[in-house]
């Protein structure tokens, strides 16, 4: 695997949907961050945001497109189908804000790519995969690969 870019983003104000057909639903709005790698670097723009999908206490299915902006001012569209699953308790210790081990729970997804520009174009239609840490419930981290 290669790896693309390390990447941190900012989610605040979460707006909790409560209890639907489709289990508890967590809307993340994203607040910004940004991205560095070998090849690209830049930031993300605050347009996007997650969504959680908890159907049962501990598994959680997350959908987070946004947009990116590269240095050289491309614009990305990336989306990130990721699962989150982790024990009752460890997922209460991250709640209450404690730092908990990245090994301690699974956090892995999908990415994908669109953009206009011919530049990053190479980066459509290619297989990609990230692994999500949890600084604390405001700050993600992940790192993505392309395969």
């Amino acid at each position: 695997m290669k790896k693309l870019f390390d990447m941190t983003v900012c989610q605040n104000d979460d707006i909790d949907m409560g209890q639907t057909c489709c289990g508890e639903i967590l809307i993340s709005p994203t607040g910004g961050g940004d991205f560095s790698g070998p090849e690209l670097r830049g930031r993300v723009v605050p347009a996007g945001m997650g969504t959680t999908r908890t159907p049962r206490p501990g598994m959680n299915d997350i959908d987070a497109p946004m947009l990116l902006k590269t240095d050289d001012g491309e614009h990305i569209f990336m989306c990130i189908r990721a699962i989150f699953d982790t024990d009752e308790a460890l997922e209460k210790k991250m709640v209450d804000g404690e730092k908990v081990n990245p090994d301690e729970y699974y956090y892995k997804g999908v990415v994908s790519f669109i953009t206009g520009s011919e530049k990053y174009r190479w980066l459509e239609r290619k297989i990609c995969v990230c692994n999500g840490i949890i600084e604390n419930w405001e700050r993600l981290r992940f790192e993505v690969f392309m395969v």
